[in-house]
């Protein structure tokens, strides 16, 4: 691609003086130190093959003069940065030119005639890059921290127009050439108060942050975050954030951040009861808060310590509360809270609240409740019960029980207003007198209880009859001659009559033998009217015939109306050996298995094979058995049961 190229300047000769005018010849370049000097400018950015000034180039650098081009037979040379055309003398840049890389260029140009052997010409030129507007404004962060590269302080409640920071920034464009690096600031990210106002403004020209109003409040908002945009006066723009930290100053009287306080009763001596906390807005040292009580605690029962550390105050008890005594149930304590320079009196309001430390206690503590019958209906009142709880609350809320270990059969219950009623039907001849045990229980945690004890004696009434005082089975011997008085059982030849009713409704009874069934005619019953009878045979008995009698006995009892019951005797007729044995036989067959049929355990028969039928009842304990015969080898006998 042609490079387009521009031209800058002309070079001209400077003639030795002493030297004699030539005709017009070629020219030649050597050294020559007495030099004319030219500027030469060149637009910034210049594509490469720009016209400069034509001739030779010596370029004066850090390392000191060297050639850099010399012309020889209208040839162009290209070297790092510019070309020279040796007939025109325009000089050319090699590549585009960055003036913030660097601003000027500095070299000699010299010409010689005569292939070089004529006289020669130097020219020092300075080549000036002009600046166009290629550097967008940049804010260099110079030591960035915690809170940002740009960082400034201001105190809170500061007056309007209070200098809070400057925002620098920089382009690299020339400042000397027009507006490329003359920059004007303004904010694009404002902060704005509740009625949306601007709480920061900016100089266009120095970059200088203040504040807009008298309104910052560290205790509101510590840190805000603005945004300055930098603008050179070609159009290009830049932007950095600006951190502005609001300082504290001792602004605020200690604050309590509460005023009510519940606390228990059952605190131990030396207990925190609260901790008085009071914040303060400010900082460091202006934010060291100190407690103390000034009132509201004239029995001592209170000490404060404070803990700066923490801005805390500790209340601790100093005396033991009881929520039962009315004054000590709140405490209005005047708190006094203390920084460097103000401070802050509260009323801290303490109330004590209720402990379970009291059971109900019932008044009285021990009931005896009047006599009842044992046929009284269900739902009889028995008593009534009261109890008390000194404490409040749920605390003091109790319901009444009855505890299960006095009452195993649940006859009694007691109602929430201490009412003790009838369950459950009375039965004197089961439980005589019941001691109940009733409990007040309250709702507190733990939940305690108090008891109380209350008596019922139960009376008697006639319903139950008379009964043998024993179980009796008594034995007649067969074949003994009649009459015989009959041995009610081993201790005694008399029949006795019990009663559980007590003694008004028990005895002297009436014992009779109701002649009901067979059985009955063959005995008699003589009542002795004391409550026992004796029983005598009328006849023989033989036991292969009957061997027990059934006797109903009439037992009538004194009570008003008496009650009557009756109960059934059982003779039992007792064996004697008047009998002699008679042949039996019993067919049974045995299967056995290749001579095999009986199992054995431990040399123990454990097959039972058959019964052996005899005449005589088995009963018997006169009977024996035995085996004889074949069958000895194999079987067993029992001798008592028959059982082979």
């Amino acid at each position: 691609m042609e490079r387009k190229k521009e031209k800058l300047s002309k070079a001209f000769v400077n003639k030795p003086s002493g030297e004699r005018r030539r005709g017009r010849k070629k020219v030649y370049f050597f050294f020559f130190w007495h030099l004319l000097t030219f500027n030469c400018i060149v637009r910034s950015g210049d594509r490469c093959g720009g016209k400069c000034l034509s001739l030779l180039i010596i370029y004066r650098g850090k390392q000191g003069t060297s050639i850099i081009f010399v012309a020889r037979q209208r040839t162009v040379y290209w070297l790092l940065e510019f070309t020279i055309d040796e007939r025109t003398g325009r000089i050319y840049a090699q590549r585009r030119l960055d003036r913030e890389e660097r601003p000027a260029w500095r070299f000699l140009v010299l010409a010689t005639d005569e292939g070089g052997a004529g006289l020669t010409g130097f020219a020092d030129v300075l080549l000036e890059v002009r600046d166009i507007n290629d550097n967008a404004p940049v804010f260099p962060c110079p030591a960035p921290d915690s809170s940002g590269c740009f960082v400034g302080h201001v105190p809170e409640n500061s007056p309007a127009d209070t200098s809070v920071m400057e925002m620098r920034a920089t382009d690299l464009d020339d400042h000397k050439a027009g507006k490329n690096a003359i920059l004007t600031y303004r904010i694009v990210q404002n902060v704005r108060n509740e009625i949306n106002l601007n709480l920061f403004s900016i100089n266009p020209s120095t970059g200088t942050i203040s504040t807009v109003l008298r309104s910052l409040d560290r205790e509101v908002e510590d840190r805000y975050l603005v945004v300055v945009e930098a603008r050179d006066g070609g159009g290009l723009s830049g932007t950095g954030t600006a951190t502005i930290m609001v300082s504290d100053v001792n602004d605020h009287p200690p604050v309590f951040t509460q005023r009510v306080y519940n606390v228990t009763e059952d605190l131990e001596v030396n207990s925190e009861v609260l901790a008085v906390s009071a914040s303060d807005g400010d900082q460091g040292e202006n934010a060291v808060v100190t407690f103390s009580i000034v009132g509201g605690d004239e029995d001592r029962k209170f000490f404060v310590e404070t803990d700066k550390a923490n801005r805390r105050g500790v209340v601790r008890l100093k005396k033991k509360m009881d929520f039962e005594k009315p004054h000590e149930r709140t405490f209005n304590l005047t708190v006094k809270a203390e920084d460097a320079d103000f401070f802050s009196l509260a009323y801290c309001l303490v109330q004590v609240e209720d402990s379970n430390d009291h059971a109900p206690v019932f008044f009285p503590q021990f009931y005896e409740a009047p006599a009842m019958s044992e046929d009284v209906s269900v739902g009889t009142i028995v008593a009534q019960v009261t109890a008390a709880d000194l404490d409040s609350g749920l605390n003091g809320r109790f319901s009444y029980s009855i505890a299960k270990e006095s009452d195993p059969y649940g006859q009694f219950l007691v109602d929430q207003s201490g009412w003790v009623v009838l369950a459950d039907s009375l039965d004197r001849e089961m439980v005589s007198q019941h001691r109940l045990m009733v409990l007040a229980t309250d709702t507190g945690n733990p939940p305690l209880t108090g008891t109380a004890i209350v008596m019922v004696t139960v009376l008697d009434v006639n319903d139950n009859g008379p009964e043998f005082e024993v179980p009796y089975k008594p034995i007649v011997w067969e074949n003994m001659a009649a009459p015989q008085v009959v041995r009610i059982n081993d201790t005694s030849l008399l029949l006795y009559a019990a009663d559980r009713d007590s003694s008004p409704n028990g005895g002297p009874f009436s014992i009779r033998l109701l002649m009901l069934t067979s059985d009955a005619t063959n005995f008699n019953l003589t009542d002795l009217r004391n409550g026992s009878a004796a029983l005598t045979t009328l006849r023989t008995f033989d036991r292969e015939r009957q061997k027990e009698y059934r006797l109903p006995i009439l037992m009538i009892d004194s009570g008003s109306p008496p009650m009557s019951s009756t109960s059934t005797l059982t003779v039992v007729i007792g064996d004697r050996n008047d009998h002699a044995h008679s042949p039996g036989h019993t067919d049974f067959f045995v299967y056995s298995y290749q001579g095999m049929f009986l199992q054995y355990s431990a040399d123990v028969v454990t097959t039972l094979l058959v019964t052996v039928e005899c005449v005589r009842p088995l009963e018997d304990p006169h009977n024996l058995f035995s085996i004889s015969g074949h069958l000895s080898a194999c079987c067993y006998c029992w001798k008592n049961s028959g059982f082979l």
